[in-house]
């Protein structure tokens, strides 16, 4: 009988190895499949691999890969799950030790080794994450810097009347539908158990806005999912609502007789007769670090013109006296520095318009 038992065991370890290619190597660790690019990747089930310097770039603990065109199932590339008796459970665990630069968990849309990640993250996601149920967290930014951006242009520019548009919102309401979008249930599971189960409240009340009645508005603020469902980006909604306060607080001040042309990007106190055929456009390129040009068009009738550059106090910075014969004025940004800063278009001493300009250097 042990015997037996013994060649049962040999054979299933023979069958492991070939399929497998189970190896212990002479370091003590336990090796699962190929070492592929040898000198560039090694992986097994021992976490703390280690090699000789210069001979590896990425050491992996454990590597979970299913890829079987013939399969039409589902495949987990690491399964886990966890509970129990125990006080705490994790499903996953992942951290980082002594290092500066990391991810304790790294997720991704596509399959990669050897990323480089810059800081130190509990968790990094490369491409679209879903959440369901409840984000938590005590501070939530949106990437914002002017380096990350191109071609900006004012949003009272580009959508004319952003009060008027936020007053036509519709705000509601509402509960959710029970259902988890993006993953297909068995119905041998019942929808109200799976969602108990996650910890969602479904009688929880919800106030926002329509998905579908927000595009008519603003198209930009409004995400198709690749499940077909829409979605509102109410991060960027917030720039939106600003604008409308500051329209807002133009026509009061227009009321009061108070109003601030430097505020506003078309001064309300220009009589039709000099406005017309005057107009100021936005500098090219904005934000800028080295020159810029300014672009304007002057009435034939236009007299005493002058493109003027204040900073954020509005004090006068620089003023070039410009004629009708004239459309453009270029500066470098190193003689200003760096900053936010406005320029008018000033015709007979009234202010055609005001337009914004990011030095970048």
């Amino acid at each position: 009988m042990k015997k037996t038992m013994l060649m049962i065991v040999l054979l299933v370890v023979a069958q492991v190895g070939a399929l497998a290619q189970l190896r212990v190597l002479s370091s003590g660790e336990t090796v699962v499949g190929s070492q592929f690019s040898s000198s560039i990747t090694k992986f097994g089930f021992q976490s703390g691999l280690t090699a000789s310097a210069g001979t590896n770039m990425n050491n992996i603990g454990i590597l979970g890969k299913v890829d079987n065109s013939t399969f039409s199932g589902y495949e987990y590339g690491i399964y886990g799950i966890s509970g129990g008796y125990g006080t705490t459970a994790y499903g996953v665990l992942g951290g980082l030790n002594e290092c500066s630069n990391g991810s304790g968990v790294f997720g991704s849309t596509t399959f990669i080794v050897g990323y480089g990640v810059t800081g130190k993250y509990a968790g990094y996601f490369l491409g679209n994450t879903y959440v369901t149920g409840t984000l938590t967290a005590n501070t939530v930014v949106q990437s914002s810097d002017y380096r990350l951006k191109e071609n900006i242009v004012p949003l009272s520019e580009q959508r004319g009347n952003v009060l008027d548009k936020v007053l036509n919102m519709n705000v509601v309401e509402y509960n959710y539908r029970k259902m988890i979008p993006s993953i297909e249930i068995p119905d041998t599971v019942s929808i109200d158990e799976a969602l108990k189960n996650a910890g969602i409240d479904t009688d929880k009340r919800h106030i926002g806005l329509i998905a579908q009645e927000l595009k008519e508005l603003f198209p930009q603020l409004v995400v198709e999912g690749q499940d077909g469902y829409l979605a509102i980006n109410y991060v960027e909604l917030v720039p939106v609502l600003i604008q409308a306060i500051q329209e807002l607080q133009e026509e009061v001040d227009e009321l009061k007789g108070t109003g601030t042309p430097r505020k506003s990007p078309q001064a309300t106190s220009i009589s039709n007769t000099v406005a017309s055929g005057n107009v100021l456009y936005q500098n090219t390129p904005n934000p800028f670090k080295e020159q810029t040009t300014i672009r304007f068009r002057l009435a034939d009738n236009a007299q005493n013109a002058a493109i003027c550059i204040y900073d954020l106090q509005g004090k006068q910075l620089k003023k070039w006296a410009v004629t009708p014969g004239e459309d453009s004025v270029s500066f470098n940004g190193y003689e200003l520095g760096e900053g936010l800063y406005f320029y008018s278009l000033i015709v007979n001493g009234q202010e055609i318009d005001t337009k914004k300009m990011i030095i970048a250097l």
